[in-house]
């Protein structure tokens, strides 16, 4: 009998229990007839448009990339972007923000993307990419991939690249190496090796032997003879202090002015690197640092950088900024100039 009241009770408390979810979910649905609409998950934009030369920014809701760590014009076309991803490989779409598409392979999902060697075409391009845990030189050509080289070590990769007027190939890579290639990727050369690594590369287009680059210590060299001998040019930067944590190093091609930008702030040189001094900005130096550079090709004195989720703008070669907050948090890691329509920019988060 004990044990027929237990099953009673338990039957009641049941019954009890399914009707006030019934009544919660009546109230929780519209009419008491319809499933509630839920929403699928906020998506925080990582790539921005200005129309209007940085004063306002658009945030392109529909790309799906992610974090960005390459940001190009389609040189094929300028009414399309090419964007490399920190894991979710290249996508392509319009300047709109519309039309995006992944690329596939090991330019394609997975594939974190350190840079794109340009000139690069939505329909080909050599990418330097981190693919199942190993750095990679991969040629994409109309839905093929081939792999040019790769690192001989894993988890190390190649970080920066560009192409001479000659046709000659040169990229870095963290394990030290510096490559050049002068068929067109088909064998590869270290030309060079530095001990402690390879962090950045800038270089002058116009005079593409002259090349620097930084370690992950923050020490500077120069070379002017494509790469076969560096000049450490550190001493001129250590009167900063910050400079070895490093956001960018940025050559502007117009004026010959070099840019240095770290957790100290904006440094420029006069001088092709030998000395240096601080762009005053408005943030105090070391306490926000520069994470990403970009002048408007047409006029050298208008310069854009940016500080973690904020971009400063200056008109007068950086006498004077003026700052705007593009996102609520964040860190900004690419800037793009139409060089068309220099009011017409874009920019990429690497944090959000």
């Amino acid at each position: 009998m004990t044990g027929a009241k237990t099953f009673t009770i338990i039957v009641g408390v049941i019954i009890v229990i399914v009707l006030l979810l019934s009544i919660v979910r009546f109230f929780l649905t519209r009419d008491g007839s319809e499933e509630a609409q839920v929403e699928g998950p906020v998506v925080i934009p990582t790539l921005y448009k200005s129309t209007d030369g940085g004063a306002t920014w658009q945030g392109f809701g529909e790309f799906r990339g992610g974090l960005v760590t390459t940001l190009d014009f389609d040189s094929a076309s300028q009414n399309n972007l090419l964007v490399g991803t920190f894991a979710r490989g290249v996508w392509r779409g319009t300047v709109a923000g519309t039309e995006w598409q992944q690329y596939p392979g090991g330019v394609g999902e997975t594939a974190r993307i350190f840079d794109l060697i340009e000139p690069a075409r939505g329909d080909e391009f050599l990418a330097l990419v981190l693919f199942t845990n190993r750095g990679r030189i991969i040629r994409y050509r109309d839905g093929n991939r081939t792999e040019l080289f790769f690192t001989p070590l894993e988890r190390f990769a190649f970080l920066k690249g560009y192409k001479t007027v000659a046709g000659f190939l040169r990229v870095i890579g963290s394990d030290g190496g510096f490559y050049e290639s002068r068929n067109s990727g088909q064998t590869w050369r270290p030309v060079s090796r530095f001990q402690s690594g390879l962090l950045a590369m800038t270089f002058d287009p116009r005079r593409d032997n002259e090349i620097w680059v930084v370690d992950p210590g923050g020490n500077f060299y120069r070379s002017v003879n494509g790469g076969n001998f560096w000049t450490d040019l550190t001493e001129g930067l250590r009167e900063f202090g910050g400079y070895q944590q490093l956001g960018f190093i940025f050559f502007d091609e117009v004026s010959g002015m070099l840019f240095h930008g770290s957790k100290h702030g904006l440094l420029r040189s006069f001088d092709r690197g030998v000395s240096w001094e601080f762009v005053n900005m408005p943030v105090a130096p070391e306490s926000l640092p520069a994470t990403s550079m970009a002048v408007d090709p047409r006029n050298s004195m208008k310069m854009y950088v940016a500080a973690q989720n904020q971009v400063y703008i200056s008109e007068d070669g950086g006498v004077s900024w003026r700052g705007i907050r593009v996102a609520e948090t964040g860190v900004i890691s690419n800037m793009l100039i139409n060089p068309r329509n220099t009011k017409e920019i874009f920019i990429g988060f690497s944090r959000i």
